[in-house]
C-alpha cells in the first residue's frame, strides 16, 4: 500500500469517529477525545510532511476531507437559512470536527460569555487545522 493510501485511511478516522459517536451516542469525555485526536492529528501532520513531492499538495491532500467538511458546514450553517438547509449534509458536515469540540468550546468562551454552536464549530475546525499545521511544520523541520 502506498504512503498516500495509508495517510488517506488515517485522515478518515475523525469522520468515522464523528459518525460512530453521533449515530450510537457513544459518550467519550470531550477532554479525553480532544487529547487523543489532537495527538493523532499532530502525528498525521508529521506524516503529511514526509510524503514526497510538493509540500503544498501534500498538506492539501491530508486536509482534503477537513476542507470539504468545513466548506459544507459553512454552506449549510452560515450561507443558508434554516428552511434551506439540507439536514443530511448539515449533519455529516459536523462529524469531522466532533473530536475537537472541547477546544472549540473553551476557545469560544475566551471571546464571549454566550455559547454559540456555529462559533464553537468553526473554532473547532480551525483548532483542528492548527494542530495539523503544527505537526506538518514539525515534520518538515525534522526532515531537514
Amino acid at each position: 500500500m502506498t504512503e498516500n493510501k495509508k495517510v488517506f485511511i488515517w485522515i478518515l478516522i475523525p469522520l468515522i469517529y464523528g459518525f460512530i459517536s453521533n449515530t450510537f451516542m457513544l459518550i467519550i469525555p470531550p477532554l479525553l477525545s480532544q487529547i487523543v485526536f489532537a495527538v493523532l492529528w499532530f502525528w498525521i501532520g508529521i506524516k503529511l510532511a514526509s510524503i514526497g513531492g510538493n509540500n503544498f499538495k501534500s498538506f492539501i491532500f491530508g486536509n482534503s476531507i477537513w476542507l470539504l467538511s468545513f466548506l459544507l458546514y459553512l454552506w449549510q450553517f452560515v450561507l443558508l437559512d434554516d428552511e434551506s438547509r439540507n439536514m443530511f449534509i448539515a449533519l455529516i458536515s459536523q462529524y469531522y470536527m466532533l473530536s475537537f469540540i472541547w477546544s472549540g468550546t473553551k476557545l469560544s468562551l475566551l471571546f464571549s460569555d454566550v455559547l454559540n454552536g456555529t462559533t464553537i464549530t468553526i473554532i473547532s475546525y480551525l483548532s483542528m487545522l492548527l494542530v495539523c499545521t503544527v505537526g506538518f511544520i514539525v515534520g518538515k523541520l525534522k526532515a531537514n
